[in-house]
């Protein structure tokens, strides 16, 4: 059976548009550089000092004066061992040579470091059995970074390798974009929570959980679970102005015109500016994005679809991006591409969003039930993106891929 006319709905492309021109207002908040993993800055970090602070030995050798070690198997008295976090006693001297161990301070004097590997040493004496280049095996002052200097800008995101930079430069408290503040809240009479047995018509009340986990996935927010609203506008008002405290409220389910989809109308009730009410998107097209203002805060309000797959590629497709920005980031489409081991048929006149398995640079379409599918959905680590309208696909055909958070 064709599907109904589309044309009138927004298209994914025009969503984003919507979506990513959205005025958000990100929290800064000073934390710990040790609670920081997976914040962005705030703020660029800039050295305190050069980095190294000195000449600095790379390896275990001798720091030596090049000129001493131009005749074969040259011998040097060793007149000092550098080790790190220590200096010489005095400036090396002609003929001279200073044991030093990999990160301490090259003395005064010296231009070179033999390795341990090419030298030999007896007692006091060392004797070079490989010329040694000047500068080889030395980091200089302020090679890495010059005090002074920008070693973290504002926007990156903080791994482990960031958090070592920022501690190499004694930022031991960084000023980031707090992790969205969420909330999850389910509506339906015919959800109980995932602990009740489900009696009669009733199903167990899986999103708040899934997307819970996702947004955590995503983008590191501990997402307070609402529960679940009846059908009832009173319930469903309730919930919503719990939200209006957090960043971002997210709403599953009672987004259609039937007569116990009340979303709309609640929100519409509270004043809310309704930007997005449905897609040419499959699954999704009940999708919906709205922001309430309360004084100078803004929630930002999505209405998702109470089918679990439709919620979970929504979230990922489109909310996820604002999250991004509110996040202290730049919203960007990471395709993956890859060759398709079976053929698909044509698609039909919305963007659709395959549930796939993806390995090796070959996605298997997986063989989906619906939107309600979320048994297939966990076998899946990929969504095939197909345009609106696409021609039949052979196998060894191309395609996008949006990979699936594991």
């Amino acid at each position: 059976m064709s599907e109904p006319d589309v044309s009138n709905l927004l298209t994914v492309a025009q969503a984003i548009e919507i979506i990513d021109h959205a005025d958000v207002h990100p929290r800064v908040i000073t934390a710990p550089l040790r609670d920081a993993l997976g914040l962005r800055l705030a703020r660029d970090i800039i050295a305190d000092r050069d980095a190294p602070p000195f000449d600095k030995s790379l390896m275990d050798g001798f720091a030596v004066r090049c000129a001493d070690t131009r005749a074969q198997n040259a011998q040097l008295n060793v007149v000092d061992e550098i080790a790190a976090g220590s200096s010489a006693s005095r400036a090396l001297g002609p003929g001279e040579a200073m044991a030093i161990m990999t990160g301490a301070p090259l003395p005064q004097g010296a231009d070179g470091v033999v390795p341990v590997e090419e030298a030999m040493r007896a007692g006091n004496s060392v004797v070079i059995s490989a010329n040694p280049v000047a500068g080889r095996y030395i980091t200089r002052k302020g090679g890495d970074c010059a005090a002074g200097s920008v070693v973290l800008t504002r926007g990156t995101k903080l791994g482990p390798a960031q958090i070592a930079v920022a501690a190499s430069v004694g930022a031991s408290q960084v000023e980031v974009f707090g992790a969205p503040r969420v909330a999850v809240l389910a509506t339906g009479d015919e959800l109980v929570d995932v602990s009740r047995p489900p009696g009669g018509a009733q199903i167990r009340n899986s999103n708040n959980l899934m997307l819970a986990a996702l947004l955590r996935r995503l983008h590191g927010c501990a997402a307070d679970d609402f529960g679940i609203a009846g059908d009832d506008h009173l319930a469903i008002e309730s919930g919503v102005l719990r939200g209006l405290e957090r960043d971002a409220l997210f709403i599953s389910g009672g987004m259609s015109m039937g007569t116990h989809d009340l979303v709309p109308r609640v929100l519409a009730s509270l004043g809310a500016v309704v930007l997005i009410t449905k897609l040419r998107i499959k699954p999704g097209k009940p999708f919906v994005y709205a922001y309430i203002d309360r004084g100078e805060h803004r929630c930002h309000v999505f209405g998702l679809p109470g089918n679990p797959v439709s919620g979970f590629a929504c979230t990922i497709r489109l909310a996820s991006r604002l999250l991004t920005r509110l996040a202290g980031g730049d919203p960007a489409d990471k395709w993956v591409h890859a060759t398709l081991d079976s053929p698909l048929p044509a698609n039909g006149p919305r963007e659709f969003y395959q549930p796939a398995s993806h390995n090796d640079g070959v996605v298997t379409p997986l063989q989906w039930k619906g939107s309600a599918d979320v048994f297939t959905l966990a076998k899946a680590n990929a969504m095939i993106v197909r345009t609106e309208n696409e021609p039949a696909l052979e196998a060894g055909a191309r395609v996008r891929l949006l990979e699936i958070p594991s």
